[in-house]
């Protein structure tokens, strides 16, 4: 493998983390809006539907941030071999 070949599949592995960090991004953002919805329309359900649903909703919410911490340092390194 060239330089040039290893050059291009850094630029390639770059887009791809963009393209991740994108619906990632998007994914919270729904994750986010359902989880107003689920507080003003369950909000004090006598089964307590609600407060299951906001603790899943939370944990997908963490779940996610740690995703794009993990994208982030991968593009973080990936900057580094490029500058070499």
């Amino acid at each position: 493998m060239s330089l040039r070949d290893t050059l291009a599949q850094i630029a390639a592995l770059q887009r791809a983390i963009q393209d991740q960090t994108r619906l990632i991004n998007d994914f919270k953002r729904n994750n986010s809006e359902t989880m107003q919805l689920v507080r003003s329309e369950l909000q004090g359900s006598t089964k307590g539907y609600d407060r299951t649903m906001l603790a899943t909703l939370t944990q997908t919410e963490a779940s996610l941030q740690s995703s794009l911490s993990a994208l982030q340092q991968a593009s973080s390194a990936l900057a580094r071999v490029q500058a070499i």
